[in-house]
């Protein structure tokens, strides 16, 4: 009995969060299969880890890790793990090496020689089972500082090991991949690292070199001890890399790149000076100065985020950081929201991190919603509230209007799923619902509750929950309780019925799913006819209905007009025709791209207007805004792709006239890539071959006359051989020759060639540079090979299972939307939905992940 009160008292945050019960029984059942030897599942589940949270804390990492040259060679390390304990049972430390390469015999507990023997029951002293650790508890000492001392062998899996670098990459769960440990977010640990590399190496961490020595053909750089970070933010990166340090508002920043083109280098300055706006806004927003050692980061060929915010050590991706020479608003744009996320991270995630997976939504929405705000410091003469629009609210209803949607907070059992719940909802549908509490509760009032929230909080861990109980208090009229239940807890947007008449316009919400959910959001309506000016009218969503009085039947109706509003906005046929006549006429940016999401949803439900495409392509003629035009031309495509193959090559020409015609470049440019990317007409293709033989575009980049070079070898099969050696001769950076030799091979027309191709990417060996796999998978599943390649789908979806459990977060999604997204025909069709059907078992994240790649071929009529 002693022992349950001690478990109480040291797990109060856990009891906190669930009913009295629930949590009795949980402790109960953890202490009855530890008592009895019964296996531990894989991965790490949250039973195990509110288990481990009550018995083990002030946890120390001194890591060393021997990285050779030849990335063949085994990388070999040694760990030695301090950590107070008390009294209660065995502990557990979590490692997945890739064969159970954990060598137990040097294994050293307190100064009591052990062996951990692989088993799959507990033995007498320590067992290694199901990817654990187990160290028996009379081998641990209350009242003193336990230290075990462990030699192991890390698995690639999480290493990102390449020919002449390396970097880690541990996020959600895959520290325990290369070095055991406590691998669940609410375990922080400081960590002090040796790394052994060769020569001509450098190598970046979360803390600072503290000494660099070569000694018998070997670099040794030693790091301080880090802050204290959980383990998926602990990382290193190793190699040949070149490195620049600048000055950013007093303090010093190292880059490290392996890109070699002068003129993408020159634009590190630039990446700088937008650290540092980044830096000093944060700090000011939050009214805590940076809350970590250091800042560095490194670029990355071939990475498969668009960054990962380790303190210290951010990677980012090398194709978001080095733009073209022409680049557009959209991506000088994104750069900087990249830049400005990761480094709000340091503060929302970094210093007050989730305590369990579920809500790793927390982070990314504060990343987000601050970043958002930086770019209105860095690019003042951008219309703000339309990129808000563009970026983050478009992106949320691409996944909102599917069957694969889902609740923004997601339950979690183990850790090992953990990646299933990154996508479109956490990253772009959050911002939204932030940005609509800050609307609710007051913009002064929410900072002042995210300062308390940083302040409780710091170097610690908290829910969303404990958040909310914080923002409550400062603005209780609010009601943040109930608004976070329908924006968090439950999953899809509201259908917005708009019906006018002779009395009244009448606004009703709908819950597609049948809940009787009510979206609380306020935005602005527009309504008028020949006798009336036009009223512009806020609507407060707050009840299922609303009702505007009027004296005649409106004549138009903008149901949208600021954008503000989230979800399916449904209007009768009428007001469709109006609203698309008014698409060029609409001079308010704002509005006029409002009106055309609001066209496009309606598109995408099969109403719209017969002169839709004819009003998108006469309003791009003369569109002066690159965010607007960017859409445009994405509605534009989207509608050619859908129609039949002769009226689709017609259209294609309309666009051609976009990209020699729009008076903006960065429409030109848009318009172009869209069309080198699935292009069918003689004629785009004769353009498209004469603009990549010429390579005389000043708008486009190398990466353009790559992409360019890949669809025009698929659509010229007699002429591929010669197109892609001609390109690959064109190539300077190592870096680049290598992924372009890998991707290439997708474009030989050998159907054998492409089904040996496809099938070697079933294994895993194979897909070590996700990028890399995911844009060959895309190619090999084109629509122009329908319905050749309709054969991949099946087995390509019958191994999804297994990339989400062998690869990086964003990979499930990655490769299902390169395998489907090009299909059209009514055979891939039913080859989904036959898979959908004969899997009722299916795990739900992964078949939601196959639901919101199907969007498309879903679409496909009988």
């Amino acid at each position: 009995m002693t022992q349950i009160i001690r478990i109480f008292a040291s797990m109060k945050h856990w009891i906190m969060k669930y009913p009295k019960s629930i949590f009795v029984s949980l402790v109960m059942c953890l202490l009855t299969a530890v008592a009895h030897g019964q296996p531990l599942e894989k991965g790490v589940p949250q039973k195990l880890a509110i288990q481990r949270a009550s018995q083990v804390s002030n946890v120390e990492y001194a890591l060393t890790f021997s990285i050779p040259a030849k990335k063949s060679e085994p990388v070999r390390g040694h760990a030695t793990i301090c950590f107070d304990w008390n009294g209660m049972g065995d502990v557990v430390l979590d490692f997945q090496g890739e064969h159970n390469q954990f060598d137990g015999k040097c294994t050293i507990v307190n100064k009591k020689n052990i062996e951990a023997k692989k088993v799959r029951r507990m033995e007498t002293f320590a067992a290694f089972t199901n990817e654990h650790i187990i160290i028996r508890k009379q081998y641990l000492t209350v009242g003193v500082r336990n230290t075990i001392h462990l030699d192991f062998t890390s698995s690639d899996k999480s290493l990102n090991r390449n020919d002449e670098y390396m970097y880690t990459l541990f996020v959600p769960d895959h520290a325990r991949s290369v070095f055991p440990c406590f691998d669940q977010p609410d375990m922080k640990a400081t960590f002090k690292l040796t790394l052994e590399i060769p020569t001509d190496w450098k190598a970046i961490s979360n803390g600072a070199a503290m000494s660099n020595v070569v000694e018998n053909g070997r670099r040794t750089i030693e790091f301080s001890e880090s802050d204290l970070l959980p383990t998926y933010l602990f990382s290193f990166t190793a190699g040949k890399f070149a490195s620049m340090t600048a000055d950013c508002n007093g303090r010093q920043v190292e880059a490290l790149y392996r890109e070699t083109d002068a003129k993408k280098i020159a634009q590190l300055p630039v990446v700088f000076d937008e650290i540092a706006l980044s830096l000093k806004w944060l700090e000011e927003y939050t009214g805590i100065s940076y809350p970590f050692q250091k800042y560095g980061f490194v670029v990355l060929p071939g990475y498969q985020f668009g960054g990962m915010e380790h303190p210290g050590a951010i990677q980012f991706n090398d194709k978001r950081i080095f733009l073209g020479e022409k680049p557009t608003p959209d991506e000088e744009l994104s750069r900087l929201e990249l830049i400005a996320h990761e480094t709000s991270h340091m503060w929302f995630g970094d210093l007050v991190t989730m305590r369990w997976f579920n809500d790793v939504w927390t982070k990314e929405v504060f990343a987000n919603f601050m970043a958002s705000k930086i770019a209105r410091e860095r690019f003042p003469d951008i219309n703000h509230d339309l990129n808000f629009l563009k970026t983050y609210q478009t992106l949320a209803m691409k996944t909102d209007r599917t069957l694969g949607t889902h609740s923004i907070q997601q339950p979690l059992a183990n850790l090992n799923g953990a990646g299933l719940l990154y996508g479109n909802i956490i990253y772009d549908k959050a911002p939204v619902m932030m940005q609509k509490l800050e609307e609710h509760m007051g913009a002064v009032a929410l900072q002042n509750g995210l300062r308390k929230y940083l302040s409780v909080y710091s170097y610690g861990n908290a829910t969303w929950d404990d958040l909310i109980t914080i923002l409550d208090a400062v603005k209780p009229e609010a009601m943040l309780k109930e608004f976070s239940h329908v924006w968090v807890k439950e999953k899809g947007m509201p259908i917005i019925e708009v019906k006018a008449t002779d009395k009244q316009i009448t606004l009703t919400q709908k819950d597609p799913y049948g809940r009787g959910l009510i979206w609380p959001q306020k935005f602005t309506l527009v309504a008028g006819n020949e006798m009336e000016r036009n009223r512009l009218v806020t609507v407060d969503m707050s009840e299922r209905t609303f009702t505007i009085s009027t004296k005649k039947h409106p004549t138009l109706l903008i149901p949208n007009y600021n954008g503000k509003g989230y979800g399916r906005f449904v209007i009768d046929r009428t007001y469709i025709h109006e609203l698309t006549k008014r698409l060029l006429s609409t001079k308010n940016d704002l509005t006029r791209y409002a009106i055309a999401l609001t066209l496009y949803e309606n598109y995408l439900n099969g109403v719209y207007d017969k002169d839709y495409f004819t009003e998108l392509f006469r309003t791009l003629k003369k569109e002066r805004n690159p965010l607007v035009a960017s859409a445009l031309c994405d509605h534009m495509h989207q509608f050619a792709i859908d129609q039949e193959p002769r009226l689709r090559q017609r259209l294609e020409g309309f666009m051609l006239d976009i990209v020699k015609g729009s008076p903006l470049p960065s429409c030109r440019q848009n318009m172009l890539r869209l069309l080198a990317a699935d292009a069918t007409s003689t004629e785009v293709l004769d353009y498209l071959y004469r603009t990549w033989k010429l390579q005389d575009d000043a708008l486009l980049n190398e990466r353009d006359y790559i992409n360019m070079s890949y669809h025009l070898a698929i659509m010229r099969p007699a002429e591929w051989a010669n197109i892609i050696s001609t390109q690959r001769g064109r190539l300077k950076n190592q870096d680049v020759i290598r992924e372009y030799d890998y991707v290439s091979r997708a474009c030989n027309p050998s159907l054998s060639e492409q089904r040996s191709l496809f099938h070697s990417l079933m294994l895993r060996q194979n897909r070590t540079v996700e990028p890399w796999v995911q844009n060959t998978l895309r190619l090999l599943s084109c629509q122009a090979r329908e319905p050749q390649n309709n054969e991949f789908i099946t087995p390509g979806l019958e191994v999804l299972e297994e990339i989400q459990q062998t690869g990086d977060i964003f990979f499930p999604a990655n490769w299902v939307n390169a395998l489907l997204s090009g299909h059209k025909s009514k055979e891939a069709k039913q080859l989904v939905n036959e898979f959908i059907n004969t899997h009722s078992s299916y795990p739900k994240a992964l078949k939601n992940k196959i639901m919101e790649a199907a969007y498309g071929v879903l679409r496909t009529k009988d």
